[in-house]
Parts: structure tokens; C-alpha cells; sequence
């Protein structure tokens, strides 16, 4: 779009009026002007205007559109004003229609870079030892991989990446099936230095995001380090030489190679979980995980089995219904859903040439989505112990979440007979809530569309058996997520003192997802406790382990450390607080059976951590806490 004033004005119409409105006082370079406008009321998950009425916003594009025609297309305008910290609060607290905690603003101003001026790439290594016997590792292109990849290369440091894949991506390479796309509003779904302004949805779909991957990937000039193809098949640190040797297999030929230092970014959904169902490789037709979606068309005018309802299912089963012939569901469980109907829906041109052009929009628009979607939630996640509401909640808020939700599926259903089917028997959040625009209830009221909730007892030459009833299909999609709970699988891990699957199993000890006991010189993102099932984006938590990881890094080479590792006492007391706050969380519900939880029923992968809590202790390694 043309910068010219029709467009200035059919830019305002897309607007987000709260952001709009704090985009002013970076125009006209004075806080006061906010007390001319309309205040919103407090932000939900979602909401992104504040409330406010037509009249509100006739009146707000009213004062905008004559400052910001002057803004773009008077050559005397004054530069960009950037508030003081303390007006950047005020200017918060009015965006969100609420109080933002003064715990929260430095890492709001931090971490979103909402201040301008501190939007500058470092590209200054600080003083270290000579480098050249230094080397890392990183183990995974996906979004961390590339993010660690990232910082390492700005902080000038020696490194490798090992892709397993022939391209990067991560699980936006692997996922390609009909319909994946991301279910955290793409504008905060990005790396917080790196922002895309032509996300052509609000919720992305899995080619746009896998591009923006390899768009950074490209940017940063990471492909000379990178090592495509190469999966890492073992790993064991030697003691006498302070190094991890590396077996990997690349291009189906063994090599090893020796690193100071090894980063997984492997994340926790990277490997398939295919169900152990009797006669699964008696199955005569089409069978593949939803994980590894072939590339020739083995749905269209078939009869189709969909085993699972959670995340990957939710967005195939719209995907095909109309190709198939039939399609059946099975269902262990029923999924919540949070009514979103922004789900699939494209971003307007106005609003991408306000996110382009309107100097801090894209910053306060990114803060608003962020905000009400942080630690707002978490307090309504813990289990009230005198609660008396059943089984199907966890105290009052939980209870009217349920009741909010359940009238939004119920309003959906026109056939009643599903109502038993599709209505959770467990407490909101207690898994993955699930973004409902209404794809998912009018999928499965389609006339070769039903839901099966029987057991499946075993598969067949030519389908599914359950309930004592043969269901014949052409294909069967496996929709069975992913081994969460086993991290780092399949590497075989020895850190001088055993294996680490051996040690650990589906139960990992670790100190903030980051440092293992018995693994020295060896960092992971996105380890045991660290997945976002409450707030925020996973984006965030690594972006915090990262800079953990890098200010580590910074120590080991100013001080010429060759052998790092958490002590033991520091894991077992930060064990003793995690396992604390999570059974007493809605995760460990008793009704609830998730990928969250490992073999025993204990949850693992998932973190109760107030985002404030991990950002301040991830902002900086502290050495106390290692055995040096």
C-alpha cells in the first residue's frame, strides 16, 4: 500500500485501537494525549480492542488519522519519540486496560524490546580465551536450534549444527499435514528480535511458518555451520580430555567428531508415538503417523480411521472431510476448546501496513497479544483442595470456564446425540486447550463423518476392531502425538557415570529444563519441565534458556573452564519445588491422562512456573549453582 491518506485511513479501519491509541504518544511525543482518549477495559485472551465501542473508536481514529497524515507525509515531522521507562508503564497499564505489576515491567521492556533504542543487534564477542580450541555443538534446526544458532554466531563463538533433516524447521519441517498451523497468535509466535509484518493469518499454517524458520536461518548465514542429513546417534564424555565425542550418521555413513561443548535442541516433539494396539502391522492398507504424512493423496475417496482427537487431529479432520468417502474418528478422550474465531482468519492489508509502517505498532500490538496470555491465567490452575464442584473442575474460576465452554460446543451441536462425546469428563487446561472456531463440531456433524469413543481393541487386514465391531478403512492416520516424556530419544547419552535413559527413564532430573547432574559440559532448551501449557509462547521460554546457555558460555570461556556441571544439590532442590507445584496443579488431576505425564502418571514435560519466575532465573548463569 501507497502512503498516501485514503490509505493512512483504510489502514486505521484494521486497527487495534489500543495499540493505536499508544502508537500516538510516540507520534505526537507526549504521554498526555492518552488522557484524551478512551480507556479500555481490562484485556482477555483474544480481545484485541480493548472493548471499546464505535463511538469510542470514531473518536479515537478521529485524533489519530489528522497526526498520523502528518506523521508520514510531513517532511518536517520531529524524530521518534521513545518514552522513559516509567511512561512506557503508563503506557502499558492503558494498552491492557489493567495494573502491569512493576515486577513484570523490566522484562516486558527487556524481552519484547519495546523500547526502540534497545533494538540492536550485538555483534561485539567480549574478551575471551583464544577460541580456536574452543567448539559446540547444537544438536537440531528447529526454532531453538536456530535461535542458539543465532546468539553463538553474534557472540562471534566456534559451533556446529546437526540437522537430522534435509532442511530446518524443526517440527514445522516434520508436521506437514493438512490443515497444521500454529495455535499461538502468530505476532508473539516469533522470535522477539525478528518480527514478520505479512503473516498472511493471525494463526499461520504450517508452509508460511516453516518459510519464516528458513528466512532466519537464511538471514543469520547459518547454513556454512550446518550439517544437514545428520542424525546423532550416540554421544559419551570423556573425563580425561573434557570433550563429548559425537557418533552421528550422516548421509547413512558413521562419523564422529569431538565438541567442548553440546546444546540439544531437539525439543519434545520430534519423535513419533505410535500406539501398541495388537495387529498393528496387520493392517493391509495405508497406515503412516500424522508426523509423516506421505506425499501422494491416500485420503481422497477413501474410508479414513483418524486415531485421536488432541492437537494434530483437530486440524485434519476439517482438512478432509470432504475428500473422504467416510471418515471415523476414534476418540479416547474429548478436548476442550477456547472459541477463537480469528482461528483461520487472514490478516487484513490494513493491518499488516500498520505492523510495516507505523513505527512501535508492531511492538505495543505484540505486548497486548502477550499480556493477558502470560501468567493471567495460572492462579485459576491450581486445585482448591475444599473444592466441592466434582470431578469435572478444580474450584470457582475453573468451574466457570467449564460452563463458558461447554455452552460454546453446546451451541455448535445439531446433532445431541454427540453431546456426550464431545463434552470433556475433566477439568479445563487440564490438556492442551485447543483453538475452536467451530471447524472441528461441524466436522464431525458431517453426514460421512462419526466419532467412535469404544476402545480399539486390535487392527485387522482390513480395519479397526472395537466394541466387537469390524470398521473397515483404506487408510489409517495415526494421530497419537509424540514421545514427550522421553527426552533426547533415540540418542544414546553417557556422561561418564551410565546412561542417561538408563538413569532416568521417563523421569528427568534437571535444573530449570537447562543442566543435567550427570551430563557436564551440556545444555539443553526446551528440556523436562519446561513446555507452556498456562501462558506465553514456547518461543519465550527458549528465548530465556538461550540466554542462559549464552551467559554461561561467557563464564566458561572468561574463565577458561573445561569441565561444567550442575551439582546435585541445586537439581535436587529445584526437583523438590517443581514436583511440589505440579501435584498441585490441574495437570495431575486424577481424571486427567495426558502426553504431559510419563508412564507413572507423573507430569514431566510441563512447567507451573510464572513466566516472571523462569525469565529472572534464566537472566543470568550463576556459577555458584556448578561444579567447576
Amino acid at each position: 500500500m501507497e502512503i498516501n491518506k485514503n490509505n493512512i485511513s483504510l489502514a486505521i479501519k484494521s486497527a487495534s485501537f489500543p495499540v493505536l491509541a499508544a502508537t500516538l504518544v510516540h507520534v505526537v511525543g507526549d504521554i498526555k494525549i492518552l488522557d484524551d482518549l478512551p480507556k479500555p477495559r481490562m484485556a482477555m485472551l483474544g480481545e484485541i480492542q480493548g472493548y471499546f465501542t464505535e463511538q469510542d473508536k470514531q473518536l479515537i481514529k478521529s485524533i489519530a488519522l489528522p497526526l498520523l497524515e502528518k506523521y508520514f507525509l510531513d517532511t518536517e515531522l520531529k524524530d521518534f519519540y521513545i518514552p522513559s521507562d516509567d511512561e512506557m508503564h503508563k503506557i502499558m497499564n492503558y494498552v491492557v486496560g489493567a495494573e502491569v505489576s512493576e515486577d513484570y515491567v523490566p522484562m516486558m521492556l527487556d524481552e519484547l524490546n519495546l523500547r526502540p533504542s534497545k533494538r540492536i543487534k550485538n555483534t561485539v564477542a567480549p574478551n575471551k580465551r583464544d577460541m580456536k580450541d574452543f567448539s559446540a555443538l547444537i544438536i537440531g534446526a528447529g526454532m531453538s536450534g536456530i535461535l542458539m544458532g543465532i546468539k553463538l554466531a553474534e557472540k562471534g563463538i566456534p559451533f556446529k549444527i546437526y540437522e537430522k533433516n534435509s532442511s530446518v524447521g524443526g517440527t514445522w519441517a516434520d508436521n506437514t499435514y493438512p490443515g497444521c498451523r500454529v495455535d499461538i497468535a502468530n505476532h508473539f509466535y516469533s522470535y522477539s528480535f525478528e518480527e514478520n509484518h505479512q503473516w498472511s493469518q493471525y494463526f499461520s499454517q504450517q508452509p508460511e511458518l516453516e518459510q519464516y524458520f528458513q528466512t532466519c536461518f537464511d538471514k543469520y548465514d547459518l547454513a556454512e555451520i550446518t550439517q544437514f542429513n545428520t542424525k546423532v546417534s550416540a554421544m559419551t564424555f570423556d573425563d580425561s580430555s573434557n570433550l563429548w565425542n559425537i557418533q552421528s550418521i550422516n548421509n547413512g555413513s558413521e562419523e564422529s567428531e569431538e565438541f567442548n561443548l553440546v546444546i540439544s535442541c531437539v525439543g519434545q516433539l520430534n519423535q513419533p508415538k505410535i500406539p501398541e494396539i495388537n495387529g498393528l502391522e496387520l493392517f493391509g492398507g495405508n497406515i503412516f503417523h500424522s508426523a509423516r504424512w506421505p506425499k501422494d493423496d491416500q485420503i481422497t475417496g477413501k474410508k479414513v480411521a483418524v486415531i485421536g482427537s488432541g492437537a494434530s487431529a483437530f486440524q485434519i479432520v476439517p482438512s478432509i472431510a470432504d475428500q473422504c468417502d467416510e471418515l471415523t474418528v476414534f476418540q479416547r478422550s474429548a478436548p476442550w476448546m477456547f472459541p477463537n474465531p480469528d482461528y483461520h482468519r487472514d490478516v487484513e492489508d490494513g493491518k499488516k501496513w500498520l505492523l510495516e509502517n507505523l513505527p512501535g505498532y508492531s511492538r505495543w500490538y505484540r505486548f497486548l497479544l502477550f499480556w493477558p496470555g502470560s501468567d493471567q491465567l495460572l492462579d485459576s490452575l491450581f486445585i482448591d483442595p475444599e473444592w466441592q464442584g466434582g470431578e469435572t473442575s478444580i474450584n470457582e474460576t475453573n468451574d466457570q470456564m467449564r460452563q463458558i465452554f461447554t455452552d460454546a460446543m453446546l451451541g455448535q451441536l445439531r446433532d445431541k446425540s454427540l453431546i456426550p462425546k464431545v463434552i470433556p469428563n475433566y477439568p479445563p487446561f487440564g490438556k492442551r486447550m485447543l483453538q475452536d472456531n467451530g471447524a472441528w463440531l461441524q466436522s464431525l456433524q458431517k453426514d460421512n463423518v462419526r466419532i467412535c469413543t469404544h476402545a480399539i481393541k486390535a487392527l485387522t487386514h482390513g480395519g479397526i476392531l472395537s466394541n466387537d465391531e469390524l470398521h473397515e478403512f483404506d487408510t489409517i492416520i495415526l494421530a497419537t502425538g509424540f514421545k514427550a516424556q522421553e527426552f533426547f530419544t533415540p540418542i544414546c547419552i553417557n556422561g561418564g557415570d551410565g546412561f542417561f535413559h538408563d538413569q532416568y527413564g521417563d523421569s528427568p532430573q534437571s535444573y530449570l529444563g537447562i543442566a543435567f547432574d550427570t551430563l557436564p559440559n551440556f545444555f539443553s532448551t526446551y528440556g523436562p519441565g519446561t513446555n507452556l501449557a498456562h501462558a506465553g509462547s514456547i518461543i519465550f521460554n527458549s528465548e530465556c534458556q538461550v540466554k542462559y546457555i549464552c551467559s554461561a558460555i561467557d563464564y566458561i570461556l572468561e574463565n577458561n573452564i573445561k569441565h561444567l556441571k550442575v551439582k546435585q544439590d541445586v537439581v535436587a532442590s529445584y526437583q523438590e519445588k517443581l514436583e511440589a507445584r505440579l501435584n498441585q496443579m490441574v495437570w495431575q488431576h486424577p481424571n486427567v491422562s495426558s502426553w504431559y505425564q510419563n508412564s507413572k502418571g507423573k507430569v514431566v514435560t510441563t512447567s507451573p512456573w510464572r513466566l516472571i519466575e523462569y525469565w529472572k532465573w534464566t537472566k543470568k548463569f550463576e556459577a555458584s549453582d556448578y561444579e567447576l
